[in-house]
């Protein structure tokens, strides 16, 4: 009975070992899947984590065979053995390659963000706005060689992933999603170069169109500038006529300054797209301002001269019209002929000269009343020769009718008592 009771005891131990020994091979069979599936698609979402999991019941499952057949005082079966080995070498090449995985993705991601990170500094740069367009062109050439350097790095960096996703296909998706907002964003900054370059080759005629038209303003106001600094030359109505027309040809010229200005504005809010126009913008105000006073100031004068020339021609006109009068009594009164008639045609003839200088007042007081009227600045009055001249006829006037009396009643005398005729003096 003791022999039958050990036999059986055996057989249930031996049955058990056979349980915990399919046991075993079952947890290592899980592992020996996971593994071949791991092989077959590395690196999803969690493979590290499942390999510390697993590495952790292995390591645990090892333990406790030990453990187990350590206290039965025997060694490990081959079998169980064999399987743990080949199992914890298989876990530790999954484990590192995953790593081996990890480290090249990481290096991938790293690669990415420096190009990404490039292309943003770029795109940022395209979208400054210049100081001038020179600087601007520079700019924009070293930005285009930064840009074609991201292309190239990213072209080796495409087929770099193509590469390592053909023999890690789940990163694929990955990966290739990245590239694909790389080389969209490349693409995009490629863009922004192009409509930079396009708005820089517009710039330059803007510029050129701004700076034809500041020229021509520059030197109207120089024009203009010197001709409101300059002295009026009140002399003559020749002199007034000739500046008034030196003065309504700047003034029509300044008839295109506004539409000028408003061009020039115009291309300032063009240019702003890719300089700094502030300073432009400043110029442009200044530039109204200053042709506005200008014109102003021009159209001032102009009409002081303008009303100077008419009044001076008024003057000049009496003035003409008394010494040609002064001119013919004198002839009269000195001609040859005159001396050789009888004394009562010499009286008869002087009488009647005597009578045609009494219009001599009016035309004094006329030309007294256009003096008068002279619209020049006082202080140069006393100095204009058509007022000097003024008053010599004046005095010649007057100095000729007193010769006219005397020969009258020297001629009165001689021929015997007779009324003497009347006289009249020409007060200036």
């Amino acid at each position: 009975d003791q022999g039958r009771a050990r036999t059986n005891g055996e057989r249930a131990q031996a049955a058990q070992e056979l349980r915990d020994r399919e046991e075993v091979e079952k947890e290592l069979s899980v592992v020996k899947t996971w593994i071949q599936e791991t092989r077959e698609l590395l690196l999803n979402p969690t493979p590290d984590i499942d390999a510390l999991l697993y590495r952790q019941n292995v390591d645990k499952l090892a333990e406790q065979q030990q453990s187990k057949y350590l206290d039965l005082y025997t060694i490990l079966p081959s079998e169980i053995s064999m399987q743990l080995a080949e199992v914890s070498l298989a876990l530790g090449a999954i484990e590192d390659q995953i790593q081996k995985t990890r480290e090249i993705k990481e290096n991938f991601s790293s690669r990415i963000h420096d190009i990404s990170e490039k292309l943003k500094a770029v795109s940022t740069k395209f979208k400054e706005k210049s100081p001038d367009v020179d600087h601007a062109k520079e700019e924009v050439k070293n930005l285009v060689e930064d840009l074609d350097s991201c292309g190239r790095t990213l072209a080796e960096l495409d087929a770099a992933v193509q590469d390592f996703s053909r023999r890690n296909p789940f990163l694929a998706k990955q990966l290739s999603d990245a590239i694909s907002k790389l080389s969209e964003m490349h693409h995009h900054t490629s863009r922004l170069a192009d409509c930079r370059n396009n708005w820089l080759k517009k710039a330059v005629c803007y510029l050129d169109e701004y700076n034809e038209m500041l020229d021509f303003i520059v030197r109207w106001s120089e024009r203009a500038r010197g001709l409101v600094r300059a002295n009026i030359i009140w002399n003559s109505s020749v002199h007034l006529q000739e500046q008034i027309r030196l003065y309504q040809s700047v003034l029509r010229e300044s008839r295109e300054l506004h539409g000028d200005l408003e061009s020039m504005a115009e291309k300032v809010d063009l240019l702003s797209e890719v300089l700094q126009v502030e300073s432009m913008s400043q110029q442009v105000c200044e530039l109204s301002r200053h042709t506005e006073e200008l014109q102003q100031s021009i159209k001032i004068r102009l009409q002081s001269l303008e009303d100077a020339y008419k009044s001076m021609e008024a003057l000049e006109y009496e003035v003409k019209a008394l010494h040609v009068a002064l001119e013919q009594v004198q002839a009269t009164l000195t001609s040859p002929e005159l001396a050789r008639q009888s004394l009562k045609e010499q009286l008869a003839q002087r009488q009647r000269l005597l009578a045609d200088m009494e219009g001599f007042k009016q035309q004094v007081q006329a030309v007294q009343l256009c003096q008068s009227a002279l619209r020049v600045p006082e202080e140069v009055m006393p100095n204009l020769a058509i007022c000097r001249t003024a008053l010599r006829l004046q005095q010649e006037a007057s100095q000729l009718q007193h010769v006219a009396i005397q020969q009258c009643n020297i001629l009165q005398v001689q021929q015997g008592p007779h009324k003497r005729p009347s006289g009249w003096l020409i007060k200036h």
